[in-house]
C-alpha cells in the first residue's frame, strides 16, 4: 500500500490481490502509486484539486501563475561576499619599548643566522615597522627581528612583548650592543 496519496486518489486490490491505484472522479488508474502533492511548496504557491478532473494544480495567488507540474523550490542564491579576512593579528604586542640598539653597519655578525633582517629596502623605520607588525601587515612567527633606520643608520632588535626571555637568551652579545633605545627614540616621538 502506499503511504499518503493525493486528493481523490484510493488504492484497491484486483482479482488477483495486487494493488493499483485509482481515482474515480477522474477514471485514472495506475499500478503504481501516484504522486502525491509536494508538502515543501515554494513561498506563495498553493496545491488545488481540479473540481472536473479531480487532479492536483498548483497556484500562486501573487503572480497569477498556475500549473499541473509543482512548482520547484528555486535554490538559494549564493551569500554575498563578505568583506575581505582582516590580516592575521600577531599574539603579542610590539612596541618601540621592545627594542634596543644594535649598532651601525658592521655589526651584522651580532644577529646574522641568530634574527631575521627585516629587507631594509622595505623597512627603515623602527616606528613603522612596530606599527606593521602589531597591524599584521609583517609576519615574524619568531617573535623578534631586527630593522635598520635608515635615519639613525643603526641596527635595532625589536621583540614582542612575549618573547623578551628568549630575545636575551639569543647570546648576542652584551658588550656590543642592547643599548635601550627608548633612551634614544625620545627625539623620535
Amino acid at each position: 500500500m502506499a503511504g499518503v496519496l493525493p486528493p481523490g486518489w484510493g488504492a484497491y486490490q484486483d482479482d488477483e490481490g495486487r494493488t493499483y491505484y485509482a481515482n474515480p472522479e477522474t477514471g485514472e488508474t495506475s499500478w503504481e502509486p501516484p504522486a502525491p502533492p509536494p508538502s515543501d511548496l515554494p513561498d506563495g504557491w498553493t496545491a488545488h484539486q481540479d473540481p472536473e478532473t479531480g487532479r492536483t494544480f498548483y497556484a500562486n495567488v501573487a503572480t497569477g501563475e498556475s500549473s499541473w507540474e509543482p512548482p520547484v523550490v528555486a535554490d538559494a542564491p549564493p551569500p554575498a561576499p563578505g568583506p575581505p579576512p582582516e590580516p592575521e593579528k600577531p599574539p603579542g604586542r610590539w612596541s618601540v619599548d621592545f627594542t634596543y640598539t644594535i649598532g651601525p653597519e658592521g655589526n651584522e655578525g651580532i644577529f646574522d643566522g641568530k634574527v631575521q633582517l627585516l629587507d631594509r629596502h622595505v623597512y627603515n623605520s623602527v616606528s613603522a615597522a612596530v606599527n606593521n607588525l602589531n597591524d599584521g601587515l609583517i609576519v615574524v612567527p619568531e617573535g623578534y627581528c631586527v630593522v635598520f633606520s635608515g635615519s639613525k643608520q643603526n641596527y635595532y632588535l625589536l621583540w614582542r612583548e612575549d618573547k623578551e626571555a628568549e630575545v636575551f637568551s639569543l647570546h648576542l652579545s652584551q658588550e656590543n650592543c642592547l643599548f635601550p633605545l627608548s633612551w634614544h627614540f625620545m627625539e623620535w616621538r
